[in-house]
């Protein structure tokens, strides 16, 4: 079977390098608030989450979407829309179109971002591919840390300016087009979804949970900066940069604590982001802010590996795939939900509302260190001990 050449190894990887694109808005919510004073700060939010509950609708038809048109075609088209829909906002005053624009970014990336695994799958075989699985979820997290830096370069000649970066996906559009080869399932039975155990329906919620936590995290950074004067708008997105390369630290380094700490891995992931919240909750040094933030994302990266990999000991070839699709539906539906979960929680407590956010997230945090601990001892000592010894 003849080499895939180093150009379309490139394009397939690029998939992966703006896997999280919507997110590099994330570091001018206080701008965008600013812009939009009428608006309340829930629907400012979705302009950065709203695209991940519209990508659900077409991750949902995208099997079916592949076996119509192929891989090729969708990936292709998927990049065109979230570029043209991504830039739009530099020329919108309009709020109303600017958060359509941001759905219509969503439904574009649903067509192209499962691909960045699948291909991969279905172009490469041996050490090779277990090579680049390894390389995309590395450049998942780089990519993103890379735009954010770029974002905050931007930033500085206007807010309007971070959208730009979404002219990267033409550009990759252009580079599937030249390199990009094309995959058509040939099976049109659908996968069969089996019923999962009540321990997967527990995993499932706990996922949630936790990245609902997360987002509430990531959301209220930017406003937390501005009103402690941690830094600008570009010191923010450094910020948010260094919290991903924090997590890729993790998720590399998450097999060999698992090796020693075993369950006891997800407790000291939401151990010590309860700590680190803690300490943004109370700082108002800039420097120890910074830092709190990245060893949040740092160690309640922990927690993500974990679910994944607990989630599917024990099942079936099936029920792999059922819980493949619902956890990547229960992380989607949790960046939804956050904006109106942590605006609303916000208002109930003595601070601020971000202050306020901070507290409930660090209580929520602390309630599940002791519940998880508490599993994690009974459970060790009990006769399941060999399943992730």
């Amino acid at each position: 079977m003849k080499t895939p050449s180093q150009l379309t190894t490139a394009s397939i990887l690029s998939l992966s390098f703006v896997s999280a694109v919507t997110t590099v808005i994330t570091g001018i919510i206080p701008q965008l608030t600013a812009e939009f004073p009428q608006i309340a700060p829930t629907l400012i939010e979705w302009l950065v989450t709203s695209a991940n509950l519209s990508a659900l609708v077409t991750l949902l038809l995208n099997p079916w979407l592949t076996r119509r048109f192929g891989s090729r075609q969708l990936v292709i088209g998927g990049l065109l829309v979230s570029a043209v829909a991504g830039t739009l906002p530099i020329l919108v005053t309009n709020f109303a179109v600017l958060m359509t624009s941001r759905i219509v970014l969503g439904l574009g990336i649903g067509l192209f971002s499962p691909h960045a695994i699948g291909l991969i799958a279905h172009v490469y075989h041996g050490e090779l591919r277990a090579r680049l699985l390894g390389y995309q979820t590395g450049l998942s997290a780089l990519g993103n840390a890379i735009l954010l830096v770029l974002a905050g370069w931007l930033v500085i000649l206007s807010w309007r300016a971070v959208f730009l970066l979404y002219l990267i996906l033409a550009a990759l559009a252009l580079l599937a087009f030249k390199a990009l080869p094309d995959f058509r399932p040939t099976n049109t039975t659908p996968n069969q979804t089996e019923s999962l155990p009540a321990s997967s329906w527990i995993l499932l919620a706990l996922t949630f949970v936790t990245y609902l936590l997360i987002w509430g995290v990531q959301l209220k950074l930017p406003t937390l900066f501005t009103e402690r004067h941690f830094g600008n708008a570009s010191v923010l997105n450094l910020t948010l940069a260094a919290m991903n390369l924090g997590g890729l630290v993790a998720g590399l380094s998450f097999g060999k604590l698992h090796q020693h700490l075993h369950r006891y891995t997800l407790t000291l992931g939401y151990a010590g982001a309860a700590t680190a919240i803690l300490v943004l909750w109370q700082t108002t040094n800039a420097t120890l802010g910074i830092i709190a933030a990245i060893f949040f994302n740092f160690i309640y990266s922990y927690t993500g590996p974990y679910l994944v990999f607990s989630s599917q000991a024990g099942l079936t070839g099936n029920q792999i795939d059922t819980m493949s699709s619902r956890l990547t539906i229960a992380t989607i539906i949790s960046a939804f939900f956050a904006p109106l979960v942590w605006n609303w929680l916000g208002n109930f407590g003595s601070q601020a509302l971000t202050t306020n956010v901070l507290a409930w997230i660090a209580g929520c945090l602390t309630v599940i260190t002791l519940l998880t601990g508490m599993w994690a001892y009974r459970t060790q000592k009990g006769p399941t001990k060999h399943v992730e010894s």
